[in-house]
């Protein structure tokens, strides 16, 4: 009989339902014996879209009593099924999605109550076998969520069931109350006798294990009075490729569809081609210090993979534009911070938005966990944008962390806000702007495409205060370039041991693309002399020598003509703008 091709499960979080319908699936199972030899109360966070709910989804299939005789339907030729726990097939489960409870209405309360509540009396009903008769309806006849769990556990004790408690997304509710809401609503929920951290309570004592995952870690903090026992491990190393795709998972995903002829070609082709083309877009995603300095691979988006693969197969081509649609609905994380800083009164956090967009990385202490009325501090917030995955690890600075903006699909999003900022002061016509991209790429015509930046820059720095300078010119240029699908974006490169201020480097995607450019930006005041101009302009000529003698980039614009352009402003004119 021919062997069913193993379709993609894009969209799909659960896990049985993938090895039911023989879908692709990334083995992830290794990782139970870990999470089992660790403590027992675990909080485990990665950001959104990063198969979190896939995960916890295999742990309640693994460790479910009523899973203990289907071990080899569920789980044969997976790492586990080799390799098996002595605790499988062994808990009474119960999991609580928290990103399922609507927090936007004004009776949150009663919300969160109703969504635990039935959840509990899903779980006394399918438990009920290993209790007594009625116990289920015992549950149904509670009044709330607190008193049900209150029964559950104290059965459970009673009849020696071991319970496991999973809560996914777990910090989903009180961050959507916070941003819809404020923070007295807030503070109601999570401190003195909330509802929230009542609940929280009772879970301590009562279940064997809990694993908690989330995005941050702001809820955990605000809870340490009823629940001080969880170990936050997001940052283990040991647990750093956890969630997300390796680049030899992706490999054996590309070698297994190359064997059943969804991916036509040679395979070593296909495999260069395919990971060259979707790394800079996925790819870069480090969440241990340890395992930045023992370099071990950065990891690729899961979820951003699947997106990409299943296009490739379908179409046997990547799109002209490859930004994720996914990753761009995600836009409205950036936009919470902002909405977040401007609400707590905060004026630094434009400035570490666009710095993190423009230099090569941002320094700051990842905090472990942090209460939500602490949020306006500066060290908060850039662990903040870690935990969202604005921002992940590129090593170590002293005391604090270097990090930097993963890849193209995040690092649109920090452009896409600085355009929008800019575009209130003054649009661009993207239309001609897109002209002017296909002349620099195609024909090596470059000076309409930066003058009409430059030109804009003037009249958009004129309506607004503090924008001048070099770094707010390069963010500038930065950000509308970024809508020139013919490049990819490279700030700050390190080339003979300098930065280049602009690298765009072209997409091997386009045939057309028979140039490329690096540009040195140079600012001096308004009332500085033509010396002064001239003095920088040497500077920048000299720095891009250097850079363009690089191996590196010669290799990234092998095939194309590399343009060193050199722009010195003096205030908002651009004074020089030359080839050299």
């Amino acid at each position: 009989m021919e062997q069913k091709i193993k379709l993609l499960p894009s969209g799909i979080n659960d896990f049985e339902r993938i090895r039911r319908d023989n879908l692709y699936y990334v083995d992830k199972t290794q990782y139970i014996s870990v999470l089992e030899h660790g403590d027992s109360y675990l909080f485990f966070g990665r950001p959104r879209r990063f198969g979190k709910s896939l995960f916890v989804s295999m742990l309640e299939a693994y460790y479910d009593i009523k899973n203990k005789d289907r071990f080899d339907e569920l789980f044969s030729g997976l790492w586990i099924h080799e390799h098996p726990t002595e605790r499988r097939g062994f808990y009474q489960v119960m999991v609580l999605d928290f990103s399922k409870v609507n927090g936007g209405a004004d009776n949150v309360e009663e919300n969160f109550n109703t969504y635990c509540g039935n959840r509990m009396i899903e779980f006394a009903e399918k438990y009920e076998e290993f209790y007594y008769k009625g116990f289920a309806n015992d549950i149904r006849n509670e009044k709330n969520a607190t008193e049900r769990i209150n029964i559950i556990t104290s059965k459970a004790k009673q009849y020696r069931n071991p319970l496991y408690l999973i809560v996914d997304e777990y910090d989903n509710f009180t961050n959507t109350i916070l941003s819809l809401h404020d923070e007295k609503v807030y503070l109601a929920i999570t401190h003195g006798e909330g509802f929230y951290r009542d609940l929280f309570k009772k879970f301590k004592g009562g279940f064997e294990r809990i694993f908690l995952t989330g995005v941050s870690p702001v809820t955990l903090d605000d809870l340490t009075s009823g629940f001080n026992i969880a170990s936050y491990v997001s940052q283990y190393s040991e647990l750093n490729q956890l969630l997300g795709f390796s680049e030899t998972d992706v490999k054996e995903m590309i070698k297994y569809y190359h064997s059943v002829g969804k991916i036509k070609g040679d395979l070593q082709q296909q495999t260069d081609f395919i990971i060259s083309t979707i790394k800079p877009w996925c790819n870069n995603f480090c969440f241990s210090l340890k395992s930045f300095e023992n370099n071990e691979p950065s990891m690729y988006n899961g979820m951003m993979v699947l997106y990409y693969m299943n296009l490739y197969m379908k179409n046997g081509q990547f799109p002209d534009d490859m930004t994720a649609p996914n990753s761009m609905m995600d836009y409205g994380k950036l936009d919470h911070l902002v909405k977040l800083e401007k609400l707590m009164g905060n004026n630094l956090r434009d400035s570490i938005i666009h710095k993190a967009a423009n230099e090569e990385y941002v320094l700051g202490v990842v905090k472990e966990h942090f209460p939500a009325t602490e949020l306006i501090e500066d060290e908060n917030f850039i662990s903040l944008m870690y935990y969202y995955g604005m921002l992940t690890i590129r090593g170590k600075f002293g005391f604090r962390m270097k990090l930097s903006i993963p890849n193209n699909n995040i690092r649109k999003q920090y452009y896409q806000y600085i355009i929008n900022q800019y575009n209130q002061s003054a649009k661009i016509d993207v239309s001609h702007l897109q002209d002017t991209f296909d002349s620099a790429a195609m024909f090596g015509e470059w000076k309409d495409m930066f003058g009409y930046i430059a030109e804009r820059y003037k009249v958009c720095a004129s309506n607004r205060n503090s924008i001048e300078g070099e770094r707010n010119i390069q963010g500038y240029f930065m950000a509308y370039l970024s809508l020139c699908p013919y490049y990819l974006m490279c700030p700050e490169i390190e080339l003979n041991h300098g930065y280049c201020d602009i690298f765009l480097m072209p997409d091997r995607r386009f045939d057309d693309v028979k140039h490329s450019y690096i540009v040195e930006l140079k600012y001096v005041n308004a009332n500085s002399s033509a010396q002064d101009v001239l003095n920088k302009f040497n500077e920048a000529t000299a720095q891009l020598s250097s850079y363009a003698a690089d191996a590196k980039i010669q290799n990234m614009t092998a095939g194309t003509t590399l343009h060193k352009i050199v722009m010195v402003f003096k205030g908002l004119d651009l004074a020089k703008c030359e080839e050299v």
